[in-house]
């Protein structure tokens, strides 16, 4: 009795201990995607005048780099599941090294464009891998707070970008953005291959036992209707909330006479706050036993706080932003902690995860094309109103889904 004691209570606080680090770990390897993906925004008007780019042209340099991660979007979560965390991570993070150093290379427009592709493999396979190896680590009580703190790597990535790459782009001109996104990258992608394992023997960190055989495969997860859904709900909500931030800086340096530095803090201000609400959305999900219902709340805000952008003062656009902060972190984090949770079986999460991105990358990939367009062909006002739009459709997949 005293040998079963010591191998069921001793592994446990070094499995706890354990799963908080490699969570800080994939944080931290995480955020190397928005930060590569988001050095574009704040510096538009700069690759404008150094590229001769149209405000549209622009924003196919953010359109694009989902193009990747659209068509990757289910094979990577089959590359995960056959593969394991080792190889995927690899392609993560290589992918975003040769990226951002292709781009840093780069003589024109066409290469530019290449190397975003290339960038976009790595944030098709970032948001697959973390979110498997999360619920492997977390049982389902702690798992929407994991989720949370990890969800905090999109609001991370992008304010750190929307403050530094002017200041960079200012002083070292705009290629320098795109070596320091690959110096991070390089960086991160060492620490995540020294740091981070699946949860041993398959055990979450709250459960006595290994599981059993996988009860599900990933072609009967990849055809859950409720996860398809939840796909369509954050891709909805993603299109809005892109499309808005890529043009941002751009609306308030043209519209609000703000300089290109003022306006990245200002854009910054949504990420900055959404650090704050994705662990307190995922906590408070996990206190309601209810991921729905922070789902539902926070796209019905959407519909309300993103088109009003262009039609307030500066002073009551700072407010709107603070509130967008705390929409922008509870949807996402409570969507992939639902998906997770939706496919019936934590070992299923890449599977599950996805499908989600399926619908993250069109909407990454139409938001920025959508109101490019609408802006630089009907006007600002018109850019606005689709907004209010495309969070419309997210709501509506958001009721329809059938998750806890």
């Amino acid at each position: 009795m005293k040998t079963g004691a010591i191998q069921t209570e001793e592994p446990r606080p070094t499995s706890h201990a354990t799963a908080w680090l490699i969570l800080a770990v994939l944080l931290l390897f995480s955020i190397a995607a928005p930060l590569n993906q988001f050095k574009v925004p704040p510096i538009i008007p700069i690759l404008m005048d150094a590229l001769g780019l149209s405000v549209s042209g622009a924003g196919l340099l953010m359109s694009v780099y989902a193009v990747t991660g659209l068509i990757l979007a289910l094979p990577s979560g089959l590359i995960y599941q056959k593969a394991g965390y080792r190889v995927t991570g690899l392609l993560a993070g290589g992918s975003m090294v040769l990226g951002a150093t292709l781009g840093a290379l780069s003589w024109g427009m066409g290469s530019l464009l290449t190397s975003r592709v290339i960038e976009g493999i790595g944030i098709s396979f970032m948001a697959v891998l973390a979110p498997a190896i999360i619920a492997q680590w977390f049982a389902a009580r702690q798992r929407g707070t994991a989720m949370g703190i990890w969800a905090t790597w999109v609001p991370i990535g992008t304010a750190a970008m929307l403050i530094l790459a002017p200041a960079i782009a200012e002083s070292f001109g705009w290629r320098a953005v795109w070596w320091f996104g690959a110096a991070y990258a390089l960086a991160v992608t060492v620490l995540y291959l020294a740091v981070v394992r699946p949860a041993p023997t398959g055990r979450l960190i709250e459960s006595g036992a290994a599981p059993s055989s996988p009860t599900v495969t990933s072609g009967q997860v990849m055809r859950d209707r409720n996860l398809w859904l939840l796909s369509a709900a954050l891709g909805a909500f993603i299109a809005a909330a892109i499309g808005l931030g890529t043009y941002m800086p751009t609306f308030l340096t043209t519209q609000h006479g703000l300089t290109l530095a003022q306006a990245a803090l200002v854009s910054s201000i949504p990420t900055l706050i959404a650090i704050f609400s994705a662990p307190a959305g995922g906590l408070l999900s996990d206190r309601l036993g209810s991921r729905k219902k922070p789902i539902l709340a926070g796209l019905a805000l959407a519909v309300i706080l993103l088109p009003v952008v262009g039609a307030v003062s500066l002073a009551g656009l700072i407010v709107v932003l603070i509130l967008q902060g705390l929409v922008f972190g509870v949807i996402p984090t409570n969507i992939m902690a639902a998906a997770v949770e939706a496919a019936g079986d934590e070992r299923q999460g890449g599977a599950a995860m996805a499908v989600i991105m399926v619908g993250q990358n069109a909407g990454m990939l139409l938001g920025p094309i959508v109101f490019g367009a609408l802006a630089e062909g009907a006007g600002w006002p018109a850019a606005f109103a689709s907004l209010a739009a495309m969070s419309a459709l997210g709501l509506l997949a958001g009721w329809l889904v059938r998750v806890r």
